[in-house]
């Protein structure tokens, strides 16, 4: 969001001294045709008008491809990846410009979460969570890198042992869960016990 307010500001500063240095450049030469004021403007303000050109289109057509919704399964498929079902909604306050967020609807027990990342040109990697409800508290997700074209694999699990002491002998609290990260069996393990 903060993206349009950027671009917003720069229209607003672009269109607010457009007629400001036409109208100075018409006092110094009275005689100039408003063809001349606009090339005289141009001479002088080509890298703004550049650069304002630029937010513009990075800002509506960058990143060029993001088209990784439902019509994108087939691809998904062959890869390995998990679908998108048919009754998955995108989530528009979470999705930014470079990610996208599919949610199962309720009960989200299963497959229930993908996070799709894009770069500039296409997409960059595809992570899909999982939730068990006979392992309650624990989480798994797998994470597919389109540019090398492999999966890494991950489970949050409860930290049973919250507090632990440092070498100096002070009590130091740890965080309430642990990633780990896992081979392929044993992260289909867990989403299939």
């Amino acid at each position: 969001m903060s993206g349009h307010y950027f671009f917003f500001g720069i229209l607003m500063i672009f269109l607010i001294s457009m007629p400001i240095f036409l109208i100075w450049d018409w006092n110094k030469n009275r005689q100039a045709s408003l063809k001349e004021l606009f090339k005289n403007y141009w001479k002088k303000n080509r890298v703004y008008v550049g650069v304002f050109l630029g937010v513009l289109i990075s800002d509506f057509f960058i990143p060029l491809n993001t088209n990784h919704g439902f019509d994108f399964n087939t691809e998904r498929e062959k890869l390995g990846i998990p679908k998108l079902k048919t009754d998955w909604e995108k989530d528009e306050t979470q999705s930014k410009k470079y990610t996208t967020y599919w949610w199962k609807p309720e009960p989200r027990n299963g497959h229930f979460k993908k996070v799709i990342e894009y770069g500039v040109l296409d997409v960059k990697t595809e992570t899909d969570y999982y939730q068990n409800e006979n392992q309650k508290g624990i989480f798994a997700w797998s994470k597919f890198d389109f540019e090398k074209g492999t999966f890494e694999y991950f489970v949050e699990i409860p930290n049973d042992k919250n507090t632990t002491f440092t070498k100096s002998g002070k009590l130091k609290i740890e965080k309430p869960t642990m990633i780990k990260k896992v081979d392929k069996t044993e992260f289909e393990k867990y989403i299939t016990e």
